[in-house]
């Protein structure tokens, strides 16, 4: 029997009636069985596969059919973009079934708000950050907002597994869980991921539910790829302008920079150019996104902000320049294209430097393979535990130190941490005044009012540190934001300074540093801000990919000839140096490269034991560089050296640690040898270095 009979029969009419639908596709259909079920599940497919209805429908059902009272369930999303996106079609589904879905993030005005908390809805859309402002606010009573929660969606599951804000999330569920008194129902959807039973077994958390993994049967994709090398940005332009003429197009880029100085590029072309990225106001990404619907010769200059399933409508081609970090990244972009009948999926990958060239054939070869990264959901995340004391010392209005695992024990970030590892950590955070502990109950001490206080709570509402930023503004409507080191120049005379964004080019009017804010005027030309983040750092499974790109020739259809050209000479340039199962030393002007091709966070390693001999090495992605001017030889008995080192020892002895290598803002909480773990898991890949010291014996002088 179809699983389509099993939902509330007030639901059936209305897929029927209301929607049109015949069927369910055959994602829905496994996902209603394991929801009805009762079953926690993770839901894999691409975008615009129907994961959104296969969580929703039988969600709802269960509201029907058990009379769930409001808040009844939780659908999660990463960005707020893609709360709005989803918002219209939420609401529909629940209000066609006498139902409410209601939206709540930081845009939200506060008597919206107020209203929800008179009248609450059974479906919650928000954030993780949002929920947190909800549990420890004193205007939401969250246990009787949530005591009748049942179920938890979190939407594009595999965005949170690998990072702090994961981590964050699956710790309010648990406390959400504590809220209510019942085994909250947990459903993840995801697009194509490495390891989707290990993201599900994360998800879990305290749940006893069982498990299920709905992964339909797929046909093979059919793609449409090119790969092509143009070294000048005007070439990109043009290029993007004309293959995306009389089409609606995404072009991807890897920075936000890069997005206005390609959009600039792309103006005038005779295609109706958009940009979109985090720093780009509101306003203009919904107005983006509500032309390129409405468009046919449109293209959106883009960064991530496009990449998480946000509904355009019917896509016709992506554009991606340089190449991603990841095969998820470049699947989950590729995949916004064939999603109409009787259309493949296309991408066209615009390379400015043979690196790039290199990196995205590379990932095209792992595409082929069908080789996706897995994600690696975070564990022992003392600094994150850190953040939910805090938390749950406004929550409580003070708790035990002892009651802390009660709360977030079961949360798999912390589910390896014994007690006397919290008391390690309380000690500490008692001792720097961060916590004050009193008659048995800890709260904020002065360092921590003064960081993470009323006057700075989005310090601690959100787990990720940002740096400041100004609001840009013409006249009342704003632009979008600047960072403030951008704006340094201004503030110390530079009267007329000009800068590109949105798409658009901006005099500096006024800078006004305690309001946050940054008049600006239309102006001509300008300069492209410098948006602060962290440089791409590459896998080392994609670095070992790149070098045997060089090792093997091999006819790729869709290389163009100038593409195949560089890659020809790429390996003309690198003969002798990517024999396999070895590393190689090649001796250059001014010092010695080693070729490793092992990542960022292997090299980094490397350089870092290096260090410990009294030679100091410039590590990148596929390689390291000797400062100073040393032979092969020298370099050759520095590297025997390390042929038996411990690594992992080694690194927790050697990370700096302090504000020269911030990677939280909780880190100022921790105690050194925590401090240092954290360090060593986010810098550090102790398993390429392993692998790497295995060709030790085997270096190629070149």
């Amino acid at each position: 029997m179809s699983a389509f009979f099993r939902l509330h029969p007030q639901l059936q009419h209305a897929i029927v009636h209301d929607l049109g639908w015949r069927a369910l596709r055959p994602v829905q259909e496994l996902a209603t069985d394991a929801i009805l079920d009762g079953a926690n599940a993770v839901v894999l497919a691409p975008t615009a596969g129907g994961k959104t209805e296969a969580s929703v429908f039988p969600v709802l059902s269960r509201v029907l059919a058990e009379g769930l009272r409001p808040v009844a369930a939780l659908y999660v999303c990463p960005i707020r973009a893609l709360l709005n996106n989803q918002e219209q079609r939420l609401q529909q589904y629940a209000r066609m079934v006498g139902l409410n879905a209601f939206k709540w993030h930081g845009d939200v005005a506060a008597s919206t708000k107020n209203r929800f908390r008179r009248d609450p809805a059974h479906l919650l859309l928000t954030t993780p950050e949002s929920l947190e402002v909800m549990l420890i606010s004193e205007r939401t009573d969250a246990r009787a907002l949530f005591g009748g929660l049942s179920a938890i969606i979190v939407d594009e599951v595999h965005a949170f597994a690998g990072d702090d804000r994961g981590a964050h999330l699956v710790s309010v569920l648990e406390r959400l869980t504590r809220f209510c008194g019942r085994d909250i129902q947990r459903i993840g959807l995801s697009a194509t991921v490495g390891n989707p039973d290990a993201i599900g077994r994360w998800l879990q958390g305290s749940s006893k539910r069982e498990l299920r993994l709905v992964d339909p049967p797929k046909s093979p994709a059919e793609r449409d790829l090119h790969v092509e090398l143009l070294d000048d940005p005007g070439l990109v332009a043009a290029a993007a302008a004309k293959i995306g003429a009389g089409k609606k197009s995404l072009v991807f880029v890897e920075s936000r920079g890069q997005a206005e100085r390609i959009a600039g590029a792309m103006q005038g072309r005779g295609v109706d150019v958009f940009v979109h990225h985090s720093a780009v106001s509101r306003a203009d990404r919904e107005l983006a996104e509500r032309r390129f619907v409405e468009g046919r010769n449109t293209a959106i200059v883009c960064t991530s902000t496009m990449e998480l399933g946000i509904d355009v409508g019917d896509l016709d081609l992506v554009v991606q320049v340089d190449a991603p970090g990841t095969l998820a990244s470049l699947l989950q972009r590729m995949g916004r294209t064939g999603r109409r009948e009787g259309t493949r999926s296309n991408c066209t990958l615009l390379c400015q430097s043979a690196e790039s060239l290199l990196q995205a054939t590379a990932l095209m070869r792992l595409l082929e393979a069908g080789k996706v990264e897995d994600v690696r959901p975070v564990r022992r995340a003392f600094h994150v535990l850190a953040h939910q004391i805090l938390a749950l010392t406004l929550q409580e209005q003070g708790i035990s130190r002892h009651q802390i695992l009660d709360w977030v024990a079961s949360a798999t970030p912390f589910s390896g941490v014994t007690a006397s590892e919290v008391n390690h950590l309380v000690d500490t955070m008692v001792a720097r005044q961060i916590l004050h502990e009193a008659d048995g109950l800890l709260s904020l001490g002065a360092e921590g009012e003064r960081q993470y206080g009323r006057k700075n709570f989005f310090e601690l509402y959100a787990v990720f540190t940002a740096p400041q930023v100004l609001r840009v503004m013409h006249g009342a409507d704003e632009v979008g934001t600047v960072q403030g080191t951008f704006l340094t120049a201004a503030r110390d005379g530079e009267a007329r300074m000009v800068f590109r964004l949105a798409g658009r080019s901006w005099q500096v009017v006024e800078v006004d540093w305690a309001r946050g804010t940054c008049k600006v005027a239309p102006a001509e030309g300008g300069r492209v801000p410098a948006w602060l983040g962290a440089p791409t750092g590459l896998s080392f499974r994609l670095c070992q990919e790149m070098k045997a790109v060089l090792r093997q020739e091999r006819a790729d259809e869709w290389l163009t000839p100038a593409a195949r050209g560089e890659l020809a000479r790429m390996r003309g340039d690198y003969d002798g140096l990517v024999e396999e199962g070895a590393t190689a030393l090649e001796q250059q002007d001014g010092g010695v490269r080693w070729h490793t091709f092992a990542g960022a966070a292997t090299n980094r390693l490397l350089a870092l034991a290096l260090s410990t001999t009294g030679m100091e090495w410039t590590p990148g992605n596929l390689s390291l560089k000797t400062k100073g001017d040393v032979s092969v030889v020298a370099c050759r008995e520095v590297l025997d050296r390390l042929r038996d080192i411990d690594w992992q020892e080694m690194a927790r002895a050697q990370a700096p640690i302090g504000p020269v290598r911030a990677v939280s803002k909780f880190q100022r909480c921790m105690p050194e040898d925590l401090e240092r773990a954290l360090l060593v898991e986010r810098l550090y890949d102790i398993e390429g270095a392993e692998a790497v010291a295995k060709a030790f014996r085997k270096i190629i002088a070149g």
